[in-house]
């Protein structure tokens, strides 16, 4: 009688194991849809998302030499709907497989939505079952979608592709990351303005193009920066760490690499009077001194004043316009509220800003 109670015990755990083991409800790969990048424009009152979905043999092949690929590499779709939720049940509806936007890495806006306003986009997919807040988030120049359906000749997924390019410190010299969370709680802060990363198609190499930046007041888009404003703007914030820059010395020129910038913001306050220092401790390798000058601290000294003053003129036309969009991405207006400046949203536009910069030789003596 006792071994025919253990038996049945034994065989009811047995039967308890089995039915209770995690897989007889799996989600296999190949039944589900990995958004990797995704891409929103707006025209009008209409949401036009676009979604990359790898094909499954080349999402797991995805280090895998070009040769032994499959086209195609992924699969673009694009919907339409007055609501993003309903574009993404479309979405839904239109693939055998259940998507997952939990998987984003990227996500591509269009300047027409920039303009009428992020925080009737962003936060949706903050709040979207997860979603990384670390997604990045990008600026199309003209159509996201384009940005989507462009196949890179490269061994890996484009959308994974982005997310690394903008993540390696050597890429960060004319462009800057910016996570999905963190665009979002400076908008709802309303001290330091958000900005985005701008993507383009390198149609002549089949890749893209990161570099330049769009510039955001109240979540809103008022203008941009070139490359050239936006490592300016990297040297501003210290988020240049390893770069090249090129001065003029008597007209010849000056190389450097390993440039980065410490920079360091004080409200000075006399009285009434109130005004903003801007210093920043910059650093750099020479890679040679330039043919025609001799090789001397006297030109060593020259060099390091050309880059101080090189760097000086350029920095201030920046601030200038920024100031003039009434868009604070460096974060002055923080300080400003620090210093007890009564106003100090307002002030900003007005505030005089007087800009430092003093630059040392990594591969040489501070003496010169």
């Amino acid at each position: 009688m006792k071994r025919q109670r253990c038996l049945q015990l034994f065989g009811t755990l047995f039967l308890m194991v089995l039915f209770l083991s995690g897989c007889w409800d799996i989600n296999p790969i190949e039944d589900r849809a990995l958004a990797l990048l995704i891409g929103i424009d707006r025209n009008a009152n209409v949401f036009r998302l676009s979604a990359q979905l790898p094909t499954v043999k080349n999402l797991i092949q995805t280090a895998s030499s070009i040769e032994n690929r499959e086209a195609p590499v992924f699969k673009p779709l694009v919907i339409e709907s007055a609501s993003l939720i309903d574009c993404i049940q479309q979405l839904e509806d239109r693939i055998y497989q259940s998507s997952v936007m939990g998987s984003v890495k990227v996500i591509v806006v269009s300047p027409r939505v920039a303009r009428q306003g992020m925080m009737n986009v962003l936060p949706l997919f903050l709040r979207y079952s997860m979603v990384s807040p670390q997604t990045l988030v990008f600026s199309s120049e003209d159509s996201p979608e384009d940005i989507v359906k462009f196949e890179a000749p490269l061994e890996i997924q484009p959308g994974i592709m982005i997310y690394k390019q903008l993540r390696s410190p050597l890429k960060l010299a004319r462009s800057f990351p910016i996570e999905l969370w963190d665009f979002i709680a400076r908008v709802d802060n309303q001290t330091i303005d958000p900005y985005l990363p701008i993507i383009k198609l390198d149609q002549e190499n089949k890749s893209f193009i990161l570099e330049g930046l769009n510039l955001f007041s109240n979540g809103k888009l008022v203008g941009s920066l070139s490359a050239d404003e936006s490592y300016i703007f990297g040297a501003i914030t210290g988020k240049v760490e390893k770069s090249l820059k090129e001065i003029s010395v008597n007209n010849k020129k000056a190389g450097f690499q390993q440039v980065a910038y410490k920079p360091h913001i004080k409200v000075i306050k006399h009285g009434a009077e109130n005004s903003i220092l801007l210093e920043i401790d910059s650093v750099g390798t020479l890679l040679e001194i330039p043919p025609g000058l001799a090789d001397n601290p006297q030109t060593l000294k020259r060099i390091k004043r050309a880059m101080e003053n090189q760097l000086e003129k350029e920095i201030m036309p920046v601030v200038k316009g920024l100031q003039a969009l009434d868009s604070d991405p460096v974060g002055f207006r923080k300080y400003m509220d620090i210093a007890g400046i009564k106003n100090w949203r307002g002030a900003y536009r007005n505030i005089p800003v007087e800009v430092k910069v003093k630059f040392n030789f990594l591969n040489l003596p501070k003496a010169h």
